[in-house]
C-alpha cells in the first residue's frame, strides 16, 4: 500500500485543492493525518488551514525530503504563489521526479500544478523529460498512434485497440501505446496478452514487429521504466494529475499521427496546444465523445483537429480547428452504453475478435471501432476526409481482413519472442 509519507501527502493535498477534490481524495487514515487535521477547523490565530494550506504544503514537503534527486522545493515555492512553470522548468522537476525524487514534494508538487491548470508549456516540458528517459523504439516512415487518456469509467470494451488494429489493416503503419489497466477492468495491454501477443517485447522487437507485421504495442513499463517511481504516488492521490495526460503525447515509436481520446471535454484545450507545443504531430484529432474517450455511436463527438502546414523540412506551423462529429451522419444508429460494455481481459478478448471478424453484420462495439479507425485512416493520410476513412474501415472488416492482420500479428510476436533477438 501507499507509504505513510504519500497518506500525508493526501491530506496536504486536500488543503491545496480544498473542494476541487475533496470528495475524490481517498480517505486519510486518522493515525496518517497531522495533528491539526483531528477535528480542527483553523489552526493558531484563527488563520484558516485552507489558506494556510499551501504554505504548510510547501514547508512540509522542503523538510521530509531524503531523496538525493535533486529537490522541488524552489518549485513549490513558485506554484505556492499561483506561477506557472516555463517549458525548461518543466522539464527539469520531471527530470527530478523520475530520479525518484521525494515522494510528498511531487504529490504537493502535481496537486499544486493541478490546482493552478497545467499549462502546455508545463505539460510539454513532462514530454520532454519523459522522452529523455525513454527507451525508443525505431520505426522508419510515417506512424499512427489511437490512443486515449481512460478515466471515464465507462468499462467498455478496448475500442481504441481494436481501432487500431483495424486501422493496420487497411494500411496505417501503427505503433500502439499502451499498459494494464488503471482505472478500468481491461486495459490494452490485459486485452492483447489475453489474446496471445507477446506484451512485452523490447524496444528493437518492437520494431522489427511493426516492420513485419504493419502494427506493434509499445508496453509502458518495457518504454517507460522510470515510471515505476511515480505509479505508488498516483495511486496514493487517487486523483487526475499531469501524468494523466503524458501517456498518449510520449509515444516511443514518436507517431506523427494520432487520434487521442479524452474522458472529459475540459481537457480537449491542453491537449491539443500541448501537442503543437511539443511539436511532433503532423495531423491529429483529439476527442471527446458522450462521456467515453473515444467517439462512439451514443452520439455526437467533440473533434479538436490540428494540422501540420509548414512546407516539408519547415519548423512546424500548425492550424486548429474544432467541430462536431455526428455517427449518424454516416447511417450509424445510436446505442446505449450497455451496448458497448466490456468485462475482464478474457471476456474483452473474446467481444474483440467478434468486432474484428469478417462480415456485414455490425453492432454498436463493431461500429465504435470503424469510427475510430475511420479518423485513424484519415489523419494518416488513407482517406481525404473522415467519411472517406470510415468506408474504408468498413470495407475492410466486413472482408475480414482486421482478423487475419490481427491473428498476423499475434504470430510475428510470439515469434520474436521465442527467437529472443530483433
Amino acid at each position: 500500500g501507499p507509504s505513510a509519507m504519500a497518506r500525508c501527502a493526501l491530506a496536504l493535498a486536500a488543503l491545496v485543492l480544498g473542494p476541487l477534490v475533496a470528495e475524490a481524495l481517498q480517505p486519510v487514515p486518522r493515525a496518517f493525518a497531522p495533528r491539526c487535521f483531528h477535528g480542527a477547523s483553523s489552526t493558531p490565530g484563527n488563520t484558516p488551514l485552507r489558506r494556510r494550506g499551501p504554505r504548510i504544503l510547501a514547508s512540509a514537503a522542503g523538510a521530509t525530503s531524503t531523496s538525493t534527486a535533486p529537490s522541488l522545493k524552489p518549485y513549490l515555492e513558485r506554484l505556492v504563489a499561483g506561477e506557472s512553470l516555463s517549458k525548461e522548468d518543466a522539464k527539469e522537476v520531471c527530470g527530478a521526479i523520475l530520479q525518484g525524487a521525494d515522494q510528498l514534494q511531487v504529490a504537493s508538487l502535481l496537486m499544486l500544478m493541478r490546482r493552478n491548470g497545467e499549462t502546455p508549456a508545463e505539460v510539454a516540458g513532462f514530454v520532454a523529460a519523459m522522452k529523455d528517459a525513454c527507451v525508443p523504439v525505431s520505426v522508419a516512415g510515417k506512424l499512427l498512434d489511437i490512443v486515449g487518456t481512460g478515466g471515464d469509467g465507462a468499462h467498455t470494451i478496448n475500442i481504441s485497440t481494436a481501432a487500431a488494429i483495424l486501422a493496420a489493416a487497411c494500411g496505417c503503419k501503427t505503433a500502439k501505446a499502451g499498459n494494464r489497466s488503471v482505472s478500468s477492468k481491461c486495459g490494452s495491454a490485459d486485452v492483447l496478452e489475453a489474446l496471445g501477443v507477446a506484451i512485452d517485447l523490447s524496444a528493437d522487437q518492437v520494431g522489427t514487429c511493426v516492420e513485419k507485421s504493419g502494427v506493434g504495442f509499445m508496453y509502458a513499463p518495457v518504454n517507460h521504466p522510470a515510471m515505476r517511481l511515480v505509479a505508488p504516488i498516483r495511486k496514493a492521490l487517487g486523483v487526475r494529475s499531469v501524468f494523466n495526460l503524458l501517456g498518449p503525447m510520449t509515444n516511443a515509436a514518436g507517431a506523427q499521427h494520432v487520434v487521442i481520446g479524452v474522458f472529459t471535454e475540459d481537457l480537449m484545450d491542453i491537449m491539443a496546444n500541448s501537442l503543437m507545443e511539443i511539436g511532433n504531430i503532423d495531423h491529429g484529432v483529439v476527442i471527446h465523445g458522450v462521456g467515453l474517450d473515444e467517439i462512439s455511436p451514443l452520439g455526437p463527438a467533440s473533434i479538436l483537429e490540428i494540422r501540420n502546414v509548414a512546407p516539408a523540412g519547415e519548423p512546424k506551423q500548425y492550424e486548429k480547428s474544432s467541430w462536431r462529429y455526428d455517427p449518424e451522419d454516416v447511417g450509424i444508429p445510436r446505442c446505449t452504453i450497455e451496448d458497448l460494455r466490456g468485462g475482464d481481459a478474457e471476456e474483452n478478448a473474446k467481444m474483440l475478435r467478434e468486432a474484428l471478424a469478417g462480415g456485414e453484420h455490425t453492432d454498436a462495439k463493431r461500429d465504435s471501432v470503424v469510427l475510430n479507425a475511420g479518423f485513424g485512416n484519415y489523419v494518416f493520410g488513407l482517406a481525404d476526409s473522415v467519411e472517406d476513412g470510415i468506408a474504408l474501415a468498413r470495407e475492410t472488416l466486413t472482408k475480414g481482413t482486421a482478423l487475419e492482420t490481427l491473428d498476423t500479428w499475434i504470430a510475428t510476436t510470439q515469434d520474436i519472442a521465442a527467437d529472443g533477438s530483433s
